[in-house]
């Protein structure tokens, strides 16, 4: 376990209704790849401590938005294989098959 993550956690924990200890570990879990991680204990808390469920879901709202964000930047910033290209090249191969088929079959006359 991430022992940065841990104590942002802790200190979460620790004074629950301070929202910038919130930010910071959520803005640690982000930077760290570690959201999933971060969902799971507000999920957790949650789940486990009535008085705190409000304020868990909102935090796993954020969570989702932050992830979701996150996908759709890597999504553009990665570069898709041209298909274009390998579509080109199966309609070449298949053009050149046609017509070797088409000169065997017209090439042997009467």
């Amino acid at each position: 376990m991430d022992e940065d993550l841990e104590r942002a956690w802790n200190e979460v924990l620790a004074a629950w209704d301070d929202g910038d200890r919130h930010k910071r570990f959520l803005v640690l879990a982000e930077t760290t790849d570690r959201l999933a991680e971060a969902g799971r204990r507000y999920r957790e808390v949650k789940e486990h401590d009535p008085a705190r469920r409000a304020d868990a879901e909102r935090r796993i709202d954020e969570i989702l938005g932050r992830a979701m964000a996150r996908m759709k930047v890597i999504e553009q910033s990665d570069p898709k294989p041209s298909r274009g290209k390998i579509e080109w090249i199966a309609f070449g191969v298949s053009a050149a098959l046609i017509a070797a088929a088409l000169y065997q079959l017209l090439g042997r006359g009467p």
